[in-house]
């Protein structure tokens, strides 16, 4: 445990039990609370490695956090959007950060959803935005995505108010972006001699406008391990600004956690708690020691804040993180955090 962390499950909290996610694995991407209902909401990706244009976007709803439930959202299923059904090259449909904006004048936009994907044949994949009325039944905005350039490690935050930045924006998008760097580890990477690190793209005017950008903001430096990199950066607003998730890779041993970033403006980001994990490996023998990854925001429900993130005992490049031992299934798992984190 970390001081963040006043309690992580033993277990992933999702089973793939459903016909259309068999053999599929699980990962969370956003986690709301429903407001009509009050439930709780999870966004859920069910990937498939070797067939990746099956994989599809679900919902779990809970009004615990510890139970959940996959509605019948009319059709038999509980899947909210499936891939175009185009090969997307570079990454695979994935949607990373859907948002709720409750002051958007479009009732119809009122969800917001910012995906990688391959919309029509006649276009390169990209980083698409989607939007939707209920949360449930969503629509591209855009015929083609606004971003082709890699990389589909991204995620989407409204700027928060009151916050002043360099530039004018409505949102920020963060994406992964690369520098070359020779001096990497080699042996096991598959981005050899390019090291990963995180840029900003904001958008000035309406969410159907355009974005500017890659700006670098964000990258390892002296006082990091010579082989860490900034995978991904996961934002969500605070009391005072914002609050960071960044997604830490290690380059030698492939694995990744989670450590803590805080700003002012959502541009200038300083580390905190010491350069030391928010969300640590699981300890060896559990569903999470090799690789832990969260894209959702913190959500507060009632007098929590639940983080689901999503664990594997396998690390980046698909090895075991421990050699010989059974292999574990991988899948998503949940912390309660001190709600001071949101301040």
């Amino acid at each position: 445990m970390t001081q963040w962390i006043r309690w992580r499950s033993e277990a992933p909290i999702l089973q793939a039990d459903r016909a259309w996610e068999q053999d599929a694995r699980l990962s969370a991407v956003s986690l709301h609370v429903v407001p009509d209902s009050g439930l709780l909401r999870l966004y859920y990706l069910a990937t498939f490695r070797d067939r990746p244009l099956d994989n599809v976007l679900c919902v779990a709803e809970s009004n615990t956090g510890h139970t959940w439930e996959k509605p019948d959202l009319g059709d038999g299923t509980n899947i909210v959007m499936n891939s175009s059904g185009h090969e997307t090259g570079w990454g695979v449909f994935m949607p990373t950060r859907i948002l709720y904006d409750p002051q958007e004048d479009q009732p119809k936009w009122r969800w917001k959803m910012v995906l990688w994907e391959r919309p029509i044949a006649d276009t390169k994949a990209g980083i698409c935005l989607a939007v939707s009325e209920d949360g449930l039944a969503w629509s591209h905005l855009h015929e083609r995505p606004i971003i082709t350039g890699a990389n589909d490690a991204m995620s989407m935050i409204a700027v928060v108010p009151g916050t002043k930045a360099p530039r004018d924006g409505q949102f920020l998008l963060y994406q992964q972006t690369w520098k070359h760097n020779p001096t990497l580890p080699k042996e096991r990477d598959n981005l050899v001699d390019l090291h990963r690190r995180v840029s900003l793209w904001f958008n000035a005017g309406s969410f159907a406008g355009s974005w500017t950008g890659p700006i670098t903001i964000l990258e390892p430096d002296e006082q990091d391990p010579a082989d860490l990199q900034h995978y991904w950066l996961s934002p969500y607003a605070t009391r005072s600004g914002y609050g960071g998730l960044l997604l830490c890779h290690h380059t030698q041993d492939q694995t990744m956690d989670v450590q803590r970033v805080t700003s002012d403006d959502g541009w200038s980001w300083s580390r905190a708690d010491d350069r030391q994990p928010l969300l640590p490996l699981g300890e060896r023998g559990r569903f999470d020691c090799g690789m832990v990854t969260a894209s959702s925001m913190p959500c507060r429900f009632g007098d929590q804040v639940l983080l689901p993130y999503n664990g594997r005992a396998t690390v980046h490049d698909q090895l075991q993180r421990y050699p010989g031992d059974a292999a574990i299934d991988p899948g998503i798992g949940l912390v309660e955090l001190d709600p001071g984190i949101l301040d």
